[in-house]
């Protein structure tokens, strides 16, 4: 069988991490990955390859693979939500141009669901919330983000000793992964965080990098923060801080807390979809209300004492 995985980019962190666990699930079909951005008709690139099964990885590439009206795709078309993203606007100022953007892409993600044969969730609370705001007869399957523990690389030859820092946090700086709400958390704190002399590791690039560096300097804690910019398979450096945090506004299945749970790593984490899902059983892990600065930088001085 021909599978196509269809992405608009090929991205660090757990999404492409799930593109590639699934080509190797299926070791005896033909799989290739394609690029929706590409400047070419997405369905017609698929068709040319000869492509059975079309699995879509992000929501651009979906659009691109129905924007052709002329131009269908003749595989089995599936699209893996990676978290749902409409999200965004529960954190958001209940203005007119929010509802309307709310309303512009519930009705384009709509559209797009419906032309697919199977929708995968990655929780039972993303399914839920699907079939609620999409359409409750949408195919929806779920299937979670998984990790293979035997091939977990080992913290050799890293730039940061293991334990280094107090605290660290890997992802990608946007508003969806919740530094702004860390960084203030580490402001409120900085008396006490600085009397015990713990720092924090800030892994990742991204939108909100240079606004939260900015923040940092403003603030007067840039000896508590050090940012390490964007890092290659960054999971590993997990064990350069002695606790995760993980501060998202709203998450699919986050691959890096599967790891860092796998390590047996201490995790402080906001209580939002996909990070609940993960956590709900784990010793190690303390949460806090999603935004709560002031209970992260409480669990954060807690954690340390």
């Amino acid at each position: 069988m021909k599978i196509a995985y269809l992405i608009d980019r090929d991205s660090v962190g757990g999404g492409m991490e799930y593109v590639r666990r699934q080509m190797a699930a299926y070791p005896n079909d033909e799989t290739r990955v394609f690029f929706s951005d590409s400047g070419e008709c997405a369905a017609a690139k698929m068709n040319t390859w000869g492509a059975e099964v079309i699995h879509v990885n992000h929501l651009k590439a979906l659009l691109q693979l129905f924007r052709n009206p002329f131009v269908r795709p003749h595989g089995r078309v599936i699209f893996t939500v990676h978290g749902i993203h409409l999200r965004k606007y529960d954190f958001l100022p209940k203005s007119f141009s929010n509802r309307a953007k709310r309303l512009v892409r519930l009705s384009l993600e709509r559209w797009l669901y419906r032309k697919c044969d199977t929708l995968i969730a990655l929780t039972e609370t993303d399914k839920g919330d699907i079939k609620r705001l999409y359409g409750s007869n949408l195919p929806v399957a779920v299937e979670a983000n998984s990790i293979d523990v035997s091939g977990l690389k080992a913290s050799v030859g890293l730039k940061y000793r293991e334990n280094e820092f107090s605290y660290v946090c890997i992802a990608r700086f946007d508003f969806q992964k919740g530094q702004d709400i860390l960084v203030k958390a580490i402001d409120l704190a900085q008396q006490e965080l600085r009397a015990i002399g713990k720092r924090t590791l800030l892994i990742g690039g991204g939108t909100t990098l240079e606004e939260m560096k900015r923040f940092v300097i403003e603030k007067g804690i840039s000896d508590l923060v050090e940012f390490a910019g964007e890092i290659p398979d960054a999971g590993v450096y997990m064990t350069c801080g002695q606790t995760l945090i993980a501060p998202s506004r709203w998450e699919g299945m986050p691959y890096l807390l599967l790891e860092a749970v796998a390590r047996g790593r201490s995790i402080i984490a906001s209580d939002c979809p996909g990070n609940r899902d993960v956590l709900r059983d784990c010793s190690n892990a303390k949460m806090f209300p999603v935004e709560d600065s002031d209970r992260l930088a409480e669990l954060m001085v807690e954690n340390v004492a």
